[in-house]
């Protein structure tokens, strides 16, 4: 029965969710499936609580179904001690059961009509309906800054936009070249010869419902002032400049964030690693760019590059538009994990697709406590532990 402070609880009218599938096994054991997600919650419950399941197309509150159980339950002449509210409350915390309007009650008709695949995803990982409206505004809010906007970098920034970032510092010195054509997601053959910063940005305000965004046509490199080239009020940067070199920019770039407590995202996508999975960098939780370098520099040594006779090698590499596009989506689903209350650890390490083999290989970095740039973080985290 709902007494006392269950009785707003008790005034919903709920509903079974279209992206969730129910099945009852042999044993009795009902089995929701996200169909997202393809994640699985069993329970083991009564017969009644499983026929209960039926009545819940968003028809009748709480109220009313709970006494419509304990008629039921009257009548079949036995006793249930298991308590329906309880049961219905519980698949609520799930995410299984939702108001039918519950986008309404946070986004307008429009953003409905926009996010509502993006909305029911994150529930299926946040598992409730105030968590996955959260994420949404969260995404819609951040501030990213995005620095080299091509062959990844495009891509990265059509799939955020997708998903509803929509504020960005779309930083680039090149232009949109026809070369640009077999891999740049934003390409326009009518924009060729424009800034690839001001071609990103009038992309962005096609698609994006409330975008703020700001297109600087300067270059990366070892003296440049971060904070002067992006500004001060980012919250995330993701790194795709390749030249001088992404190692290079990346450990710049790093540094600043590990002094500004600012997260990084190394895109893959360059040379060696056209198909790699990223690496999220959260200063005092994974390794940075200086901890990878010190890696690399400790399991290479040794090995002696012999010099190239090809003294310009920019056009010598091959690529596809779908390895550029892959190397995006996994930058973009670790920055959503990030947003995510339930997006787990960070992972530490490297990954990239191989084609030719058809698998992912990957491998783990950890931090380095004697690194100059983060090793600190670690040591005052530990004093405060």
């Amino acid at each position: 029965m709902i007494r006392g402070d269950d009785d707003q609880f008790g005034s919903l009218r709920l509903w079974l969710r279209d992206g969730v599938d129910v099945y009852v096994s042999p044993d009795a054991v009902v089995h929701f499936v996200f169909l997202s997600t393809r994640k699985r919650l069993r329970l083991k419950v009564t017969p009644l609580l499983i026929e209960c399941l039926e009545w819940l197309d968003g028809s009748a509150s709480v109220m009313e179904l709970d006494a419509r159980y304990e008629a039921r339950a009257s009548s079949l002449d036995s006793k249930h001690s298991s308590s329906f509210v309880d049961f219905i409350q519980y698949l609520y915390g799930k995410g299984i059961l939702v108001r039918k309007d519950w986008m309404h009650h946070a986004f307008c008709p429009e953003q409905v009509e926009r996010y509502s695949r993006q909305l029911n995803f994150f529930l299926d990982i946040e598992e409730s309906e105030a968590a996955a409206t959260a994420l949404l505004k969260r995404i819609m809010d951040c501030r990213i800054a995005l620095i080299g906007i091509g062959a990844v970098g495009s891509w990265i920034l059509r799939e955020l936009v997708q998903i509803g970032f929509q504020r960005f510092i779309l930083v680039d010195p090149k232009t949109l070249e026809p070369a640009d054509r077999t891999r740049n997601a934003i390409f326009d053959y009518r924009l060729i010869g424009e800034p690839k910063a001001l071609v990103a940005e009038k992309f962005v305000h096609s698609q994006a419902l409330e975008p703020e965004t700001r297109a600087i046509q300067s270059p990366l490199d070892i003296d440049t002032n971060v904070e002067e080239l992006i500004g001060a009020d980012t919250d995330l940067i993701i790194n795709t400049a390749d030249e001088p070199y992404i190692g290079a920019t990346s450990i710049k770039l790093s540094r600043y964030c590990v002094e500004k407590g600012l997260p990084l995202l190394v895109a893959g996508g360059f040379d060696a690693h056209l198909a790699s999975l990223s690496e999220m960098i959260v200063p005092g939780q994974t390794p940075c760019s200086d901890c990878y370098a010190i890696h690399f520099e400790e399991t290479l040594r040794g090995w002696k590059p012999i010099s190239h006779p090809i003294v310009d090698r920019r056009r010598g590499f091959g690529g596809l538009p779908s390895l550029s596009a892959f190397a995006a989506s996994a930058a973009v689903l670790k920055i959503v994990r990030l947003l995510s209350e339930k997006g787990g650890d960070v992972e530490q390490g490297r990954g990239e697709f191989l084609f030719d083999q058809y698998n992912i290989d990957s491998f783990k970095v950890g931090r380095n406590p004697e690194c100059p740039t983060c090793g600190d973080l670690g040591k005052l985290q530990a004093h405060a532990d």
